[in-house]
């Protein structure tokens, strides 16, 4: 979210449970504000969170498929509706989702966005069994009832693959009101990353420390390394000399540098890493995209995805490591930040 500078963003298929994300919220994203439809799920299906110092949000109604809001920005004052939408994945399972939408509609700006589950066409289906009129005619007969029609956009048609089927399911509607809105937008599907089969939609309104020798660290990441065990066991054969915490001093000494080197060859800059292995991911996913029945295309974007998600590892180990630092530090000077988190713990 920091990446792209959003102010609003929902996710979905999340599973968290009520406690889960109530952790989530406190420890990663306690800057942001949230609402979930865990309530009337189960799980968290749908969650949509928002920056309070960019736009406000009021929660209108939720149900297991959907959540709705409307949406402020503080700076231009633009205000809209907005539904992330999550449908079931069963034709009648999906029928009180049409009904609700039919019966909420707004009558201002509205986008309807989400994994719809379902496709409108058989343009938005490759491979696979043919899309049947069964299929399509509740979503169509819904989006033709409000109105809605699919933002502009670019990127990726096909928003979900298997590696061999692939559909467009997830979209962003908005109704005939958005056309009289004072600004522009569009959307962008992005290719899909490591963790997901699905493209990203991004949409878009309007719009050091100082020179000297540093200290050695260790990392938590450098324990997955292929190459770190036999390392560590190299070091660890030097012969014995003195006393035996000279001997642990020495062999810990010793192990410094092979350490350094590896975190240069494989560690170093590794957010920088990961960007660079994403965005070879998602240049072999235009190409797959264009080309969905190259085998060799396909095997190679499976193996980017493992090596992203290797980095993706590492780097996340990194910033926790990072973290819990930097809330020892603060512990330290017993602030009231620490106080305070002890206290609701």
């Amino acid at each position: 979210m920091q990446k792209h500078h959003f102010d609003v963003c929902g996710l979905l298929e999340t599973k968290l449970s009520s406690s889960k994300l109530q952790s989530l919220h406190s420890f990663r994203l306690k800057h942001w504000k949230l609402v979930s439809n865990v309530e009337a799920a189960g799980t968290a299906r749908v969650i949509v969170l928002w920056n309070p110092s960019t736009v406000h949000v009021d929660v209108l109604d939720s149900s297991p498929q959907f959540i709705h809001v409307s949406i402020r920005c503080l700076s231009s004052h633009l205000t809209f509706a907005a539904s992330f939408v999550y449908g079931y994945n069963t034709i009648s399972g999906r029928r009180p989702l049409w009904d609700s939408l039919k019966s909420w509609a707004s009558s201002g700006p509205w986008l309807v966005l989400g994994d719809f589950n379902s496709t409108l066409s058989q343009d938005d289906k490759y491979n696979g069994e043919p899309v049947s009129s069964y299929e399509v005619s509740d979503f169509r007969a819904c989006c033709s009832e409000l109105g809605l029609s699919d933002l502009n956009y670019t990127g990726c048609h096909y928003t979900w693959s298997n590696g061999t089927v692939w559909t467009k399911i997830d979209r962003v509607l908005a109704n005939p009101s958005w056309n009289n809105l004072q600004f522009t937008s569009h959307v962008h599907f992005q290719t899909p990353g490591a963790f997901s089969d699905h493209s990203g939609a991004h949409v878009c309104i309007g719009g050091s420390s100082p020179p000297g020798r540093r200290p050695f660290k260790f990392f938590n990441m450098w324990v997955e390394h292929s190459e770190y065990a036999s390392l560590i066991s190299a070091g660890w054969q030097l012969p014995p000399e003195g006393s035996p915490m000279f001997n642990l001093c020495r062999k810990l000494k010793s192990l410094k540098q092979p350490l350094k080197r590896l975190n240069k060859l494989h560690f170093s800059h590794i957010s920088e890493r990961v960007a660079r292995m994403e965005a070879d991911l998602e240049h072999h996913h235009h190409l797959l995209h264009d080309s969905r029945d190259d085998i060799s295309l396909l095997n190679r974007v499976n193996a980017l995805k493992i090596k992203l998600l290797h980095l993706k590892s590492a780097e996340q180990a990194f910033f926790s490591q990072k973290l819990k630092c930097t809330f020892f530090q603060d512990s330290d000077r017993e602030s009231s930040w620490y106080l305070l988190g002890y206290i609701s713990h």
